[in-house]
């Protein structure tokens, strides 16, 4: 009787394990079949502020091609290799005005009209609002980011104060001739900026120039002097931030400064070089409590309490907003995740997940316990016949 029985669930438990079999097999077609749905319903979605971010980087796109058409002919747009779209935003590796090392696939990546969207949703994100006083550190490594950064403010109508280091790294805006305050003039001057820098140092080691030749430092005092620029010349590190924060605070007026941006690595404005990996890229509403070999006007304005927008890394942050690194063509107004994110219908796509992990569940669930049950199963023992 035992053995019938045995005979018997051992054979149920095969056409069992047959039919799961089959399950398994319609389960996998299944989850083919609710994949293929849900990616039926990936589109592009806007993103916030839009009209806002378009209107901004064609500016950019427009000063850009100014540039573009005055720098035509120099030395710095005739270098295919190092300035492919012959942007005139790229400078020369070695200059008497070059202040230190750069990277040069950071500047190509840099020149991307785009970047003013970017600016535009990181002054919506530090909920900044019309009329707000916004204190912005530049130097010549970064002109593109530069333009980007004060278009996008003046898109918004916030209020840009801007003290610059004329100096420029290595493939910046390093041209004696042309520096970031010569451009900024020219765009003055076509009325595509409005905003002009309210003072300007020399920039390099300690704001002062340190480390270039006196004819570098004398170049870039002719800059600061053609462009009538007040300078901004201390005997201090120290000194000159404090001239700095003065001066920001002077210009902003009875509201105050509401955030600091920082582009690049001027001293006065992050300290060290090694601040400015020791900062995250980006918003930081807050500051790590680091042992600060040196703070700049930045770590000043962010014990404040005040929001700072850290710009530096330029690669990495080109990564997370789908913006390609050191491209061989400058980008399209519109390019990058800024504008349009893909995203799935989640009214469609979670349902068909919570269904077929429910039905995976159960399927395999029950094979584990048809499987336990037989090996738990006990054989009666047989008994032979009296004799």
């Amino acid at each position: 009787m035992g053995g019938l029985f045995l005979r018997r669930f051992l054979s149920d438990h095969a056409a069992w394990s047959r039919r799961a079999d089959v399950f398994l097999v319609l389960l996998a077609v299944l989850g083919i079949l609710l994949h293929l749905l849900s990616e039926s319903t990936r589109h592009l979605k806007e993103q916030p502020h839009l009209d806002e971010k378009i209107a901004a980087a064609t500016r950019v796109e427009s000063c850009f091609q100014a540039i573009r058409e005055v720098r035509m002919g120099t030395p710095a747009s005739m270098d295919p290799e190092n300035d492919p779209e012959a942007s005139g935003l790229i400078g020369q590796e070695f200059t008497p005005t070059t202040t230190d090392r750069g990277i040069l696939e950071a500047k190509l990546t840099s020149v991307n009209p785009n970047f003013a969207a970017l600016f535009v949703q990181y002054y919506h994100d530090m909920d900044l609002e019309e009329g707000d006083a916004v204190a912005i550190g530049t130097t010549g490594s970064f002109p593109a980011l530069n333009i980007a950064a004060i278009v996008s403010a003046e898109e918004l109508n916030l209020r840009p104060i801007v003290i610059a280091s004329v100096g420029a790294s290595m493939w910046g805006a390093n041209d004696p001739e042309f520096t970031w305050l010569d451009m900024e003039s020219l765009l003055n001057a076509r009325h595509l900026i409005q905003t002009r820098t309210v003072a300007a140092s020399y920039g390099g080691s300690n704001d002062r120039g340190r480390g270039l030749s006196p004819d570098g430092r004398a170049k870039l005092r002719a800059a600061i002097v053609r462009n009538g620029v007040p300078p901004l010349t201390r005997p201090t590190l120290d000194e000159s931030i404090d001239a700095r924060i003065e001066i920001f605070d002077r210009e902003a007026g009875a509201d105050g400064i509401r955030a600091y941006v920082n582009i690049g690595g001027g001293a006065a404005s992050i300290g060290t070089s090694l601040n400015g990996n020791l900062i995250p890229a980006g918003i930081n509403e807050t500051l790590k409590p680091y042992n600060w070999t040196q703070r700049g006007a930045l770590h000043r304005f962010a014990r404040r309490g005040l929001p700072i927008l850290h710009i530096l890394r330029v690669q990495s942050i080109a990564l997370d907003y789908g913006f390609p690194v050191a491209p061989e063509t400058v980008p399209s107004v519109g390019e990058g995740n800024i504008f349009f994110r893909e995203v799935y219908d989640l009214r469609i796509a979670i349902p068909a997940f919570l269904i077929y992990a429910l039905l995976c569940f159960g399927v395999l669930r029950s094979r584990h316990r048809a499987a336990s049950a037989a090996r738990e199963l006990v054989i009666p023992a047989v008994t032979s016949p009296q004799a």
